[in-house]
């Protein structure tokens, strides 16, 4: 694998220019990302396609087991299937930002070697769990897509569906830049982030609606900026919507575009130390 060596960063560059300027290592992104893959799978029969595997065994058991076991409804009279709905499509995109969000705080030190190279853009490095997460969740989406459709049919809303994935790219890329400098500094931050993933599960409506939620509880739920993507997850796989999809497109809109640009100065700022800490 090659790689194009870069100059430091020019912090006379506004911020944006120099994250969009990390387009030009999409190559060595991709590279990294698939050598992440397959060492990931490494000695397994199935190899790589466990990456799409996981995700269609997911939806079907979680669709199966709160249709034909649970058999939670939303609403009296409603079908066991919509709740089902309701759960997965909550989990999809739960589950990629766990993993992102717990991948990223190794991924300096695992490649250290990569890290420590003083011209090497390692802006890319906490990107790759990114990448490889996108395409679990683009084939449990397309299988939760179909369900959706034999279930209950497809509606317009199902074009939420574009801005959100993309918004959620946007915010994933912010915290694995975050969680990847802070990991690099401080050890216990894996740690730390196991137990706030932990927490957060609860502190996110994916198994209970968000009326359903303590009294104490709804702020935090509210303040939570993945209980706004999952409900646009939810309109655009279950229809409805209404002022608060609108009011959730804007808060999650205005987090997707904050949190990348923290996220990458933070790590700009932590650059210099990580030869050190490593």
């Amino acid at each position: 694998m090659t790689w194009r060596y870069v100059g430091a960063p020019d912090v006379r560059v506004p911020l944006p220019l120099r994250i969009l300027g990390l387009w030009r290592h999409r190559r060595l992104l991709r590279r990294m990302a698939e050598r992440d893959l397959r060492q990931r799978y490494v000695g397994t029969a199935g190899g790589v396609a466990w990456a799409a595997v996981y995700p269609l065994l997911l939806v079907t058991f979680y669709t199966a087991i709160f249709t034909f076991v649970f058999r939670g409804r939303l609403s009296p009279g409603a079908p066991p299937a919509e709740y089902a709905l309701y759960v997965v499509s909550g989990l999809l995109p739960w589950i990629s930002f766990a993993d992102v969000a717990g991948r990223a705080t190794q991924v300096m030190a695992e490649h250290r070697g990569l890290a420590k190279f003083a011209m090497f853009p390692v802006q890319v490095l906490p990107l790759t769990s990114l990448y490889t997460t996108a395409f679990s969740l683009g084939v449990g989406l397309l299988a939760l897509i179909v369900f959706a459709a034999s279930s209950h049919g497809i509606s317009a809303g199902i074009l939420l569906l574009l801005p959100a994935v993309v918004l959620q790219t946007l915010f994933l890329a912010g915290i694995a830049w975050l969680l990847g400098a802070l990991g690099a500094l401080i050890r216990d931050v894996r740690e730390l982030v196991s137990i706030a993933l932990l927490v957060g599960m609860f502190l996110t409506p994916i198994f209970y609606a968000e009326s359903d939620a303590p009294r104490v509880l709804r702020p935090l739920v509210a303040l939570n900026p993945l209980a706004h993507l999952i409900r646009l997850y939810r309109t655009a796989l279950l229809g409805g919507g209404g002022p608060d999809t609108l009011v959730s497109l804007l808060v999650f809109g205005a987090v997707a575009v904050v949190t990348p640009l923290v996220g990458y100065r933070v790590f700009e700022r932590t650059r210099a130390l990580l030869g050190d800490v490593l």
